[in-house]
């Protein structure tokens, strides 16, 4: 077997993409991956679920065939338990198509049984969006409430700093979607949503001790292309190109969620400004303190875009994608 035989995490990244050429042959394609799978060569074997879950994915929404993309489902579940990953996410996506096929009971117990995570892991979120699928939205808020009250009470018995802050990020991002739940069901503002009005505007405004927020820099594709025509050494900071530089924000994002960072967000970067931001002070525009002190900026003076979005919203990189069929497969890089 050779190097070539394999399909790395970067090959199946490309195969979620909607702009990839071969789902043109979306039958060709699954078998492509359910082969890969079934004869070894996936390069990381923890990228079994994965590659399931594109062919579920691409089963559903080219094929047009449930039934297949539910055996799909249930397969990427079993390859992710057996490799120590998450199932969260295929579980969901399985209680999903459960729900399309006419099985809302087995549905509601898959979701039931994963409810509990919603309290402990900032992916299950992905449950309140399978129930906004499947018509159940008053249940997501209800689901969403009881965690964010949950988890409010233990934050203060937490030790040591870094579990307070871990549970602090899970709040966050728990009352802020609630918060969104409940204004598309038209409910009251309590307490809750105000908690998640000041904490949205705390992550917009600058911090007063280091005069910055939480986010990162990101460059759409023109003005990523653009720069890297001009200075092709900021590849190593950025990517040699737009799908290398989201899969590198996309995971940066990831980690800082991971270690409790709260109020994520992202801002688009301009090339004609970059340079002019060069030009003003003779910067090196290579020097990783350059590209900082431009991000810093930005943070400064503009509107962030908050992250992560829900999964069946638009991608935050722009793409016109969804942002589970986008850029959420590249943090597994």
């Amino acid at each position: 077997m050779t190097a070539e035989d394999l399909l790395t995490t970067d090959d199946l990244d490309a195969v979620g993409h909607l702009e990839n050429p071969e789902r043109a042959d979306p039958e060709a394609l699954l078998a492509r991956l359910l082969r890969a799978v079934d004869e070894g060569r996936i390069a990381d074997p923890r990228d079994r679920g994965y590659a399931l879950s594109l062919a579920s994915g691409i089963a559903e929404t080219e094929l047009k065939d449930l039934g297949r993309a539910l055996d799909l489902a249930g397969r990427a579940v079993e390859a992710d338990r057996a490799s120590g990953e998450s199932d969260l996410a295929p579980r969901a996506d399985r209680a999903r198509l459960l729900h399309l096929l006419g099985h809302a009971d087995e549905a509601m117990t898959e979701l039931t049984e994963l409810r509990p995570l919603l309290e402990t892991d900032p992916t299950a979120s992905y449950l309140v969006d399978t129930l906004e699928e499947i018509g159940r939205v008053e249940l997501a808020e209800r689901w969403l409430t009881k965690a964010a009250r949950a988890v409010m009470e233990r934050i203060g018995e937490l030790e040591p700093e870094e579990a307070r802050r871990a549970a602090g990020a899970m709040l966050y991002g728990l009352v802020r979607h609630r918060h969104r739940v409940r204004a598309d069901l038209g409910l009251p503002h309590d307490d809750l949503d105000d908690l998640a009005d000041r904490l949205d505007a705390a992550g917009r405004t600058p911090g007063p001790a280091t005069g910055s927020r939480e986010g990162l820099l990101f460059w759409p594709r023109t003005d990523l292309n653009a720069l890297l025509l001009r200075w092709p050494a900021l590849a190593t900071q950025f990517g040699a190109n737009w799908d290398e530089h989201r899969g590198l924000v996309e995971r940066e994002l990831v980690e800082l969620a991971a270690d409790g960072v709260p109020g994520l967000a992202l801002v688009a970067g301009s090339a004609g400004r970059f340079v002019a931001h060069v030009a003003a002070d003779d910067l090196d525009p290579t020097d990783e303190k350059t590209v900082d002190g431009y991000a810093e900026m930005l943070l400064a003076t503009l509107d962030a875009v908050p992250w992560p979005p829900g999964r069946n919203d638009p991608c935050w990189c722009g793409s016109g994608g969804k942002y589970k069929k986008c850029c959420l497969p590249r943090s597994r890089g």
